[in-house]
């Protein structure tokens, strides 16, 4: 009420002055009574006025005020949603990904874990001694990976990294002091990390080409490249087999993607399956090949190359149809191994994916099925030369999304070589399964039954399937998969 102080101190010496005068001249008359009377009254009316007038001040003020502090508390709470009060970084949760990156985005990093738990049924036909069947189930970890993605400096340098953990343990020999065997011991290294992918990618600023190098996926086949993430419970048996589960190599790769219908890939690697392995040559350290060239184009004649980082429909928003051709020459010093596949993808709207793929493989000198010491065969002992053979498969795939599920099936051949005398190695296998998406890829049920009637000669244990050289097969998966 400062303002107020000068109006009412006015007005007291006014009425004091005119109290004086009034008393000083009572004997006036009476008519300037009346106007003296007529004057307090306008002053008083106008000092109720400025009082009125200071109110209403005040209430506007005290309205500001108030709209100040509300507005400062929002932005701390929106400062505070974003985990961080810093000036420059923000954090949240963004296209299904957590984050963490600058304001101008040159920085960003993208955390994430996958874990696929499974349960594995497989039956085979006489496969104990005796001619009685074999029946083998239990739980498994799949998958359990970790890993970082994102970009450094600019948009234009990207990365990727991540783990997988080993699932199986191992055994150490046991000696004595004069160094002989005399047992062994279990060493438990089940769960230890294990490198996938670790690569760098630069953008040449303005242009669509790429250059990437690190431990990658070999640009052949594409349901390898889509990886564990995005496709069925796993590769098929074409895939495993023949592209060694996700194809990852070690390597440098030159890229053209100017986001229209044609992009390629192409460049030199240490050779397919060459993933974790150091710079020696063949037969150096369990290294299969000096080195490889590989690459791989595609063509999109109509929709999104989002939706093709998946084998399945769900999510997309346009009809998608896409041809693909990979090539991978691997050469050692006794033999090399050629890979080529042919593959289409189709996918609608309305649910419908279709994915269909030829695999094939001529190798010189084949030492035999080229995967790891558990399910290895050979015609010889290793690094002795063995025959020229080719392999053949083909892959066709449909599901039909249904809301939130996915019922699929699949079939597949495999010609096989380099495998034991008198092996079955005319391969069919049927599959049937379905996807329930509880919230997408980032939780998802699956269900599969794989059938081989004439079974196959060496196992598979990415898909849980065993060693059953000409006699019926059943394999039967439940699977849960958690990817934040």
């Amino acid at each position: 009420m400062k303002p107020l102080r000068r109006p009412l101190l006015a007005a007291v010496v006014a009425v004091s002055v005119a109290g004086i005068c009034n008393w000083a001249s009572a004997d006036e008359p009476t008519t300037q009574n009346a106007d003296v009377a007529k004057e307090l009254s306008a002053l008083r009316s106008r000092i109720d006025q400025l009082e009125h007038q200071q109110k209403e001040q005040q209430q506007k003020a005290d309205a500001e005020k108030q709209a100040v502090t509300t507005e400062s508390v929002l932005k701390d709470a929106n400062r505070q949603s974003q985990f961080f009060d810093s000036t420059g970084v923000t954090a949240g949760y963004k296209d299904h990904r957590f984050f963490i990156g600058s304001d101008d985005g040159n920085f960003v990093l993208r955390p994430w874990i996958h874990i696929q738990v499974r349960d594995g049924t497989a039956w085979r036909q006489d496969a104990k001694p005796g001619n009685s069947d074999d029946t083998q189930n239990g739980f498994e970890i799949r998958r359990a990976r970790l890993g970082f993605d994102g970009n450094m400096f600019s948009p234009d340098f990207s990365y990727f990294i991540n783990w997988a953990t080993y699932r199986g343990n191992s055994n150490t020999n046991v000696v004595n002091s004069s160094g002989a065997k005399i047992g062994t011991a279990s060493a438990l290294n089940g769960g230890l990390p294990v490198l996938e992918e670790a690569w760098v990618r630069y953008r040449l600023p303005g242009t669509p080409f790429y250059l990437k190098a690190g431990q990658l996926h070999d640009p052949l086949d594409h349901e390898n490249i889509v990886g564990s993430k995005y496709r069925q419970p796993e590769a098929s048996l074409q895939g495993d087999i023949f592209g060694n589960t996700d194809t990852f190599t070690q390597g440098a790769t030159f890229i053209y993607d100017p986001k229209g219908a044609v992009r390629f890939e192409g460049g030199v690697t240490d050779g397919i399956r060459a993933a974790n392995t150091n710079f020696q040559d063949y037969p150096n350290n369990g290294i299969a090949y000096d080195w490889g060239v590989a690459g791989r184009v595609e063509y999109k004649a109509f929709g999104n190359w989002r939706d093709y980082d998946q084998l399945t429909a769900y999510g997309d928003k346009e009809d998608l149809l896409v041809f693909g051709m990979g090539a991978d020459d691997s050469e050692s010093g006794h033999s090399n191994s050629l890979s080529h596949v042919a593959d289409v993808q189709y996918a609608t709207r309305s649910g419908l994916c279709f994915y269909g793929a030829y695999f094939g493989r001529y190798t010189t000198h084949n030492r035999g099925i080229p995967l790891g010491a558990p399910t290895s065969t050979s015609f010889g002992t290793p690094g002795t030369p063995g025959q020229d053979t080719y392999e053949c498969s083909v892959d066709a795939q449909v599901g039909y999304l249904i809301g939130k599920i996915e019922p699929y099936v699949r079939y597949e051949y495999l010609h096989l070589a380099g495998t034991p005398a008198g092996s079955n190695n005319n391969v069919n296998a049927f599959e049937l399964g379905a996807n329930y998406y509880f919230a997408g890829h980032n939780a998802k049920f699956t269900g599969q039954a794989v059938y081989l009637p004439r079974g196959i000669p060496i196992g598979d244990d990415s898909q849980d399937v065993l060693a059953s050289n000409n006699h019926e097969e059943f394999v039967f998966m439940a699977q849960f998969q958690l990817l934040l």
